[in-house]
């Protein structure tokens, strides 16, 4: 049975998808706001932290909802933030039933094309107090109506978008298999497209 928000919903498929580069995402999530009539820049802060880790986790909605402010760790590396133990929801093939794994690490970066999100997400990790809280304290229908209302996209549709750019910097499957933590590398294949001439030295036996 469909899930409330998905009633009436076609399943969208890579067909339904327009690849955008980092700054225009940015400017999609930061552009329109939810209309909240009270404690209005928290909850702005709260939805463009939300849509930011969508994109820079390649999360699912479920896994980026159960994360806590105590799994950022903001001084081990000068350049990035970590998450830390983030975790992953499977879904079994034979069993049909989804089981839980662990991403030990995930980056985000404090440079380049991709700092514009992660310091959204610093901006709300300020406001959390508690370490031990939930940065969303709502469900994966909540979290629709927010993405849908402030972009006009979906939650999964995020993580699309993340698959496309990742893919272009790992410019390897297996190693973007790791990072995104799916089971088959498979299902990226979409996203990695390699070039002969990045392997012009080795073709003609200089390395």
């Amino acid at each position: 049975m469909p899930q409330p928000w998905l009633v009436g919903k076609k399943r969208r498929t890579l067909n339904d998808v327009y690849f955008m580069r980092p700054n225009e995402i940015y400017e999609l999530i930061t552009s329109k706001t939810y209309p909240y009539k009270k404690n209005r820049e928290f909850y702005e802060k709260r939805d463009r932290a939300l849509m930011s880790l969508l994109y820079l986790t390649c999360g699912r909605v479920s896994e980026v909802l159960s994360l806590t402010k105590k799994q950022f760790d903001l001084q081990s590396e000068a350049n990035f933030v970590i998450i830390r133990n983030m975790i992953v929801v499977k879904r079994k093939k034979k069993a049909k039933r989804k089981s839980r794994a662990i991403r030990d690490e995930v980056p985000l970066p404090k440079e380049g094309a991709l700092a514009p999100f992660t310091k959204l997400v610093l901006e709300y990790l300020k406001l959390i107090k508690n370490p031990e809280d939930k940065l969303f304290n709502f469900g994966r229908n909540r979290a629709y109506k927010i993405v849908r209302y402030v972009t006009g996209q979906w939650p999964h549709w995020f993580r699309s978008q993340g698959e496309s750019w990742f893919g272009k910097v790992f410019s390897n499957i297996f190693a973007l298999k790791d990072y995104v933590g799916v089971v088959s590398a498979e299902v990226l294949s979409d996203y990695v497209k390699t070039d002969w001439r990045e392997y012009r030295k080795a073709l003609l036996g200089m390395e």
